[in-house]
């Protein structure tokens, strides 16, 4: 029913054959479209193509009536989703009144390359907007235990993104099970109900799980060493033993990155279709089989950033 390729590149736009028009729009994807890069600007174009094709945000933009106190950047995401969602490829100009918005912030004051994982943080701030960082909400308690009298504290944090960094090839759910493993902590601080200096115990559970679950796979360390390990990617999890309510995940949208730093090289994207993945590298959009990609996610060493749907 679909074109497929098995190369890693393609380009144009992906259109539809007669027998996909004559289907019910539930059973077909949508056009697929490309976002220009202006310069360096593949990590914009990654995150936005992700963030377009989340669920809940998509539903909340379709819904979206304009409002005088949206923020003039959020009138721009919504203008380059609008032409997206109706098949056409987003103007020149739009592109550019997007990123001059973005030059508010001086880290991206510049046609630099950058991290798409900072750049999606900053975003949400500028765009002051529940609805799209709602979705991403989380919630982690740590609980930190005396190991002489056994006395707790606990204190709770949120978070929009997991980042774990990557020490060694293996599968993500252990590098999942080895992020929230209890933590001897080297701390000097007296205990306030024994009054004695004891190691610490530090605990971390998932309180609230989010409705989109992000992961960043750190590759690079303080001095920009590239990890090269291999990373087996399930497309399902379930969060179990770090988690109160053990919630099941599917990937729908994974950011790569090739390059010596995390602020140089290229970023790309894939996201799942109904009977295949698309593959944005900017303007050019091509599909990968379901099994291209299934193997391709056995053994990653490029995938960055992973996006998984609360099932």
């Amino acid at each position: 029913m679909y074109r497929t390729s098995n190369s890693s590149y393609g380009s144009g736009v992906v259109t539809r054959n007669k027998e996909q028009m004559s289907q019910k729009a539930q059973d077909v994807d949508p056009i697929r479209i490309g976002i220009e890069n202006i310069g360096n600007t593949c990590y914009i174009n990654s995150m936005l193509q992700c963030l377009f094709n989340t669920p809940a945000i998509s539903t909340a933009m379709k819904s979206y009536k304009d409002n005088k106190n949206s923020t003039e950047l959020f009138k721009q995401f919504y203008k380059i989703w609008f032409s997206i969602q109706a098949g056409i490829e987003p103007e020149h100009n739009e592109i550019i009144q997007f990123k001059k918005l973005m030059n508010q912030h001086k880290e991206f004051d510049n046609f630099n390359q950058q991290d798409c994982i900072e750049f999606f943080h900053v975003f949400l701030d500028f765009v002051n907007t529940a609805f799209l960082t709602q979705p991403f909400l989380g919630q982690l308690t740590y609980q930190i235990n005396c190991q002489n009298c056994n006395n707790s504290s606990k204190q709770t944090e949120q978070f929009i993104n997991l980042s774990i960094y990557i020490e060694q090839t293996c599968r993500l759910s252990q590098l999942l099970s080895d992020y929230f493993k209890p933590e001897q902590l080297n701390s000097q601080e007296k205990c306030k109900k024994c009054q004695k200096t004891s190691p610490l115990i530090r605990r971390t559970n998932l309180s609230a799980a989010p409705i989109v679950l992000i992961i960043q796979l750190k590759r690079y360390d303080s001095r920009q060493t590239r990890s090269n390990n291999a990373i087996e990617i399930e497309q399902s999890l379930i969060l179990k033993g770090f988690c109160d309510q053990s919630p099941s995940y599917k990937l729908y949208a994974v950011i790569n990155h090739q390059g010596y730093s995390i602020y140089s090289g290229h970023y790309t994207c894939l996201i799942k279709g109904i009977n295949c993945w698309y593959y944005f590298n900017d303007q050019r959009v091509s599909e990968y089989s379901n099994k291209v990609v299934d193997d391709e996610l056995q053994k990653s060493q490029n995938s960055y950033v992973l996006f998984y749907q609360r099932q």
